[in-house]
């Protein structure tokens, strides 16, 4: 806006010494310049794709999913390229975003009920008495009579703890609840162990306390599972529990606690097919945007085949081709039916415009057919609704400067994460017209990635200066002419 007014002011200072000394021809070169640079101002129809979001009365700010064949035609790394246009074709402002950075809030799930099993131990008393001895004379002479109390053996069976079953239990568990009766007004600590053959044990929560004050009071029946990098898997196992409570808890159940399935956006897939150039060594693809991808997904539809390649890229033909990275490809039968396949490759580099597979040496990629598709992070546009809809997002032009506004400026008292919590809505690609593109078409185009507005602005600029200097000198010689 500044080089726009400092133009201006130089366009009406010229014009005004040029109406004096009579140079129309300079001020027409000036105006033409001008005319020439708001030529190259932006429209809709100067991208290549273009989604329209139908936005509900009233909104103001608006998220939009872009869909992926607008993804698929950005020609920048960072998306720089995209525009939000109303319709009366203004661009207004907007953020691009990464939906994968959403953070969700990860739910309890009632999970399964577990019937305790009370384990016993055993004690024996033995009361014999004391042994009786009596010895009788008689007529037939003398009798010794020896004889002992019979051993009274009483079980008193003894509460060691509650064993839990819990070996179909096949979600992530995040904590368990005892169902029970509690102690009144007393913080007993409870200790979980498991084991998967019942002879050799795990701790896997010490001294954890549980108590319960009455309807008034606190309480407390849950036991939190240890956080760690992977969730607690209790199938295939059997929990015992324990406690400092001598006698043991009136416990019937635990219930386990799972973790809520967190919904993830899976990543925008562009899919490419079969390569472009193929020979007994390499497979090459051309790819259709810039935008930096996140993973490669280079598969293979040969049954029973597995291929050690490396992959490279480079700009254009004749530039050295650079290594991205080396993997696998593999397609093999599994035991249980189906097929096993490489996962996708994370991407760590930016991809030029050109893609190459190349088996390593000793290997040919004959017979192995390949296939290829990008994977982007699912992203999102944040725009200011200003005027009559319907709002298009378009994509797809070249030499574009980046006209994303951060989030924060467009969210008034920003906080982290404030954009999701606004409305999404899905952006719906229109089908633009796909016939071969003119001379003059081209030559736009081509000119257009010479320079941006920015640039033509800038040599409007230097121009007005030159001819300025020029009517300058003219002034400055003109007294000498006359005399």
């Amino acid at each position: 806006m500044k080089l726009r007014n400092r133009l201006s002011v130089l366009l009406g200072f010229v014009g005004l010494r040029c109406a004096h000394r009579q140079h129309t021809s300079a001020v027409a070169l000036l105006f033409a310049a001008c005319f020439a640079a708001t030529a190259f101002a932006q429209s809709p129809s100067d991208f290549a794709t273009r989604a329209d979001v139908v936005v509900p009365p009233g909104a103001s700010i608006v998220r939009a999913a872009l869909p992926g064949a607008s993804i698929a035609a950005l020609r920048s790394v960072r998306g720089g390229d995209l525009r939000v246009f109303n319709a009366s074709g203004v661009s207004l402002p907007h953020a691009l975003i990464d939906a994968s950075t959403e953070t969700f809030a990860r739910a309890d799930v009632p999970g399964q009920r577990l019937l305790a099993l009370p384990i016993y131990a055993s004690t024996t008393a033995t009361n014999s008495g004391a042994p009786t001895l009596r010895i009788e004379e008689g007529p037939n002479g003398r009798v010794i009579e020896y004889s002992a109390t019979k051993a009274n053996a009483t079980t008193k069976p003894e509460l060691r703890g509650l064993l839990f079953d819990a070996r179909k239990v096949d979600t992530a568990v995040r904590a368990v609840e005892l169902e029970g009766t509690l102690p009144n007004a007393t913080i007993v600590k409870v200790s979980l162990e498991i084991s998967a053959d019942l002879k050799s044990w795990r701790m896997l929560v010490s001294d954890a306390p549980v108590f319960d004050f009455g309807s008034d009071g606190p309480s407390n029946r849950r036991i939190e599972l240890p956080v760690a990098q992977t969730p607690t898997m209790l199938k295939d196992h059997y929990v015992r529990l324990t406690s400092n409570l001598p006698g043991g808890m009136q416990i019937v159940a635990l219930k386990a606690v799972g973790l809520d399935a967190v919904k993830s956006l899976q990543p925008t897939a562009i899919a490419l097919g079969a390569p472009v150039i193929t020979s007994e060594n390499a497979a090459e693809w051309t790819l259709s945007t810039h935008l930096r991808a996140s993973a490669l997904r280079l598969q293979t539809t040969t049954n029973n085949a597995l291929m050690p390649v490396r992959i490279l890229t480079r700009a254009r033909a004749g530039d050295p081709w650079q290594l991205v990275s080396s993997t696998v490809v593999y397609r093999l039968a599994g035991a249980t039916g189906g097929d096993s396949i490489n996962p996708a490759i994370p991407i760590n580099a930016t991809l030029a415009s050109q893609l190459r597979v190349e088996a390593l040496r000793g290997y040919s990629l004959t017979g192995v057919a390949l296939s290829l598709a990008l994977e982007f992070p699912p992203l999102q546009v944040l725009f200011i609704a200003t005027g009559d809809g319907p709002f298009s997002i378009t994509t797809g032009k070249s030499g574009l400067e980046t006209a994303a506004l951060p989030v924060a400026t467009l969210l008034p008292n920003y906080a982290t994460g404030a954009e999701f919590g606004t409305p999404l809505l899905q952006a719906t690609s229109i089908s633009l017209d796909a016939s071969p593109r003119t001379a003059a078409q081209s030559a736009k185009d081509l000119l257009s990635e010479l320079f941006n507005r920015s640039a033509i602005l800038w040599a409007v600029l230097g121009l007005a200066v030159v001819v300025l200097a020029g009517l300058a000198i003219s002034l400055l010689r003109s007294p000498g002419q006359r005399s």
